[in-house]
């Protein structure tokens, strides 16, 4: 457990944060994928990317492949495996058990893949028998998650006369895809996108040396402190207008919410500024990961607030709409939510929860909550190692930022 407290309700630093978790498993995959090997320079550290690194060190020795709590790590490895001579187990954790793996098994099947589930139809386990793709034109739902697309993207270009995606219904989370496919063209890819068909051709990975840009997503929970503090200025190193991480529209949907952004040369400065919307109305189906911090930052300034296109984060680590429900009924926040939206009122009085926050082995959970404490006493967690999956530094860094973290 531990327990944060930010009596000054002040929050300042330059905070280092962690290396795109997206950004890295792209580019571990696209590595495997070369013939070329490569140097990744500033991987990321987050345990869901160091899952997905000892997957691809260990499976062709390996017959059993644990992805724990990683989605990405599962999703991208059933696709990196089917185009590789072999047989494997490939399992998670509980919770990964629960999580919905049929769009993408079903277009693994479409393209030659030797698939059975192990348990439930449509969930992992799954026994996969990887080897000869054969070409296809595939079509897909985009009101899924946008790794499945991702994962069939990246193994497009070995397949022998490649694919022809053809994404039918809304694309969520779009960002994550031109993600992908500009990772791809970084590696000599050339593709086509045009309305709802992607194309990619047959053609080789050029390896060349990368950088991995710092994680925009993370950023989320500073705009967060700095929009709910008394006084805030925080700088972040590595993170610049022009990233290929759609996250970065923060700086834009913050600007209403209290926070300026100043772009340096190679930093953002977090201030406060005046400008504070009365309510709130995004659509965030491109930015899922935005959500819980948004929800958040309206509760704890008192916004009204409607956001829409999260059905996605039903199916994440946990039930993230029903789960944040529950947990800001602890600091006396009520919402309304449905399969895709939450709605809040405005100038709820925010109470000190006299029980411990439950972060419901969801990172996003308890990052998220944390910058509350600026506007009470004190939030206890129950779980300090949940951060480990995305932020591992994210307790150290509040420290450094002024803000006090206590085991118990």
């Amino acid at each position: 457990m531990i327990k944060i407290s930010a009596k000054s309700k002040t929050i300042s630093g330059s905070i280092n944060l962690e290396a795109s978790k997206s950004i890295s498993n792209r580019l571990l995959i696209i590595r495997e994928l070369c013939d070329n090997k490569f140097n990744i320079e500033n991987l990321s550290n987050a345990k869901d990317t160091r899952i997905l690194t000892k997957i691809l060190n260990d499976f062709k020795s390996q017959k059993d492949i644990d992805c724990e709590d990683a989605g990405t790590a599962l999703r991208f490895s059933l696709a990196f495996l089917a185009t590789k001579d072999g047989n494997w187990v490939v399992s998670g954790s509980k919770r990964m058990h629960e999580r919905p793996i049929k769009p993408l098994i079903d277009c693994l099947l479409e393209l030659g893949t030797e698939l059975k589930y192990l348990n439930k139809n449509g969930f992992p386990p799954i026994e996969i028998k990887g080897g000869e793709l054969k070409s296809k034109k595939l079509i897909i739902k985009g009101n899924i998650s946008s790794q499945f697309i991702s994962a069939l993207l990246m193994i497009a270009p070995k397949l022998e006369n490649g694919i022809h995606l053809e994404i039918v219904s809304k694309v969520l989370s779009k960002p994550y895809i031109k993600m992908t496919l500009e990772l791809m063209s970084e590696f000599g890819i050339n593709y086509s996108w045009k309305n709802n068909l992607i194309k990619i051709e047959k053609q080789s990975y050029i390896g060349k040396k990368m950088m991995v840009e710092n994680d925009w997503s993370a950023a989320s929970f500073w705009y967060s402190f700095v929009a709910l503090s008394k006084t805030g200025k925080i700088e972040i190193p590595k993170l610049n207008k022009s990233s290929i991480q759609g996250d970065s529209i923060l700086s834009e949907i913050f600007s209403n919410l209290g926070v300026k952004t100043s772009f340096k040369k190679n930093s953002i400065i977090l201030s406060r500024n005046s400008k504070l919307v009365k309510e709130l109305n995004l659509d965030l189906s491109n930015y899922p990961d935005l959500g819980l911090p948004l929800i958040v930052t309206c509760s704890g300034l008192g916004i009204k607030a409607h956001l829409k296109g999260l059905k996605n984060l039903q199916i994440k680590e946990s039930k993230r709409l029903e789960v944040i429900q529950k947990e800001l009924k602890k600091f006396n926040i009520n919402t309304q939510i449905d399969n895709s939206s939450i709605s809040i009122k405005e100038n709820q009085k925010i109470e000190q929860p006299n029980s411990i926050i439950d972060c419901h082995n969801d990172h996003r959970i308890s990052m998220s909550i944390a910058p509350l404490s600026m506007k009470i006493n004190s939030i206890s967690f129950e779980n300090k190692n949940v951060v480990n999956k995305s932020y591992p530094d994210f307790w150290k860094d509040l420290e450094i930022a002024g803000i006090s973290c206590i085991n118990s």
